[in-house]
């Protein structure tokens, strides 16, 4: 009996450590949808930003057409080269927003405000096997094109549109350029300080933010070389470089280059690489202008998006 006994407690005391072993804590329902999603990264433009999934590589398109899952910024319409979309993509794609009438917009959309930015929701529907919805930011001149075959990754990816004054870069989504050609300083007085730890690259497009980048020291040191040997002043555009008709003020797209110090605070460039006059950059003290050197390291370093043709080869 004694026997007998001790090996049923024997058996409570291994069926209680296993039971203890494989019985897992319970996560909330708020913890429990937090860990099933997928890991995501932000993309933004104009202060609007989507969260998408963290996998995504991003531009994978031609000629403005997706060619797989990705994010695209076609802010105005490629029309030089029509390519076929492959079926069944998931895709966000920033764009411009089309001249349509009052009555379409009643029509066909729904207002809806998020964060206190106006917008329009217009259900797309199926296009190229994906269902597709937009948000149509008219104060902003941007369009949110979502689009995926699962419904659950449209719902996640629109549910996460937010607007933010400052993006993940630090950069300010709607900031006033400090630009001045100022007096000619002395030679001794660097443009750009040494020892640069890195550097935040912010492009503006009609005052709103467009791209952004972070690069480390050598991209910003490289960057900084090309700005402190060129020469004081501004550039206007080479002499029939640019048509009159697309002769657009240089104030309406610009470069904000923020170069970080570990000890200092960042000190911020304002740059000028597209347009007719005015091109160069400038400290807020004095400005420097354009030189052969400058779109290629601007373009390899900060991966720099704007009208790079418009001031190639520029050393006026």
């Amino acid at each position: 009996m004694t026997k007998c006994l001790a090996a049923f407690v024997l058996v409570l005391a291994l069926s209680g450590c296993a039971t203890a072993r494989t019985t897992a804590p319970k996560l909330s329902p708020a913890k429990a949808a937090q860990r099933s999603q997928p890991a995501r990264q932000w993309v933004d433009t104009h202060g609007i930003e989507v969260a998408v999934p963290a996998r995504w590589k991003l531009n994978r398109g031609l000629c403005g057409t997706p060619k797989a899952d990705t994010v695209l910024w076609n802010i105005d319409a490629i029309l030089a080269c029509a390519t076929s979309q492959p079926t069944g993509l998931s895709v966000v794609e920033f764009s411009g927003v089309l001249n349509r009438s009052a009555g379409w917009y009643r029509r066909h959309t729904t207002r809806v405000t998020i964060d206190g930015a106006e917008a329009f929701r217009w259900n797309a529907g199926v296009v190229a096997g994906s269902r597709e919805v937009q948000l149509i930011f008219p104060l902003r001149r941007i369009t949110v094109s979502v689009m995926s075959p699962h419904r659950a990754l449209l719902s996640q990816m629109l549910a996460s549109v937010r607007i933010v004054k400052v993006n993940a870069d630090g950069c300010p989504t709607r900031p006033h350029p400090s630009y001045r050609t100022g007096s000619r300083p002395s030679s001794a007085r660097r443009f750009i300080p040494a020892g640069a730890t890195g550097l935040v690259g912010c492009y503006y497009e009609a005052g709103w933010l467009d791209r952004s980048n972070r690069v480390g020291s050598g991209a910003a040191q490289r960057v900084a070389k090309v700005l402190n040997h060129a020469s004081w002043g501004s550039s206007p555009a080479p002499r029939g470089s640019i048509a009159s008709s697309e002769c657009a003020p240089s104030w309406n797209s610009f470069s904000i280059a923020y170069f970080e110090y570990a000890l200092k605070q960042p000190v911020a460039v304002t740059a000028h690489l597209d347009g007719c006059t005015h091109l160069g950059a400038s400290n807020g003290k004095w400005g420097v202008r354009m030189s052969h050197a400058w779109v290629p390291t601007f373009w390899a370093n900060v991966a720099y998006y704007g009208s790079v043709a418009d001031v190639w080869g520029c050393g006026c």
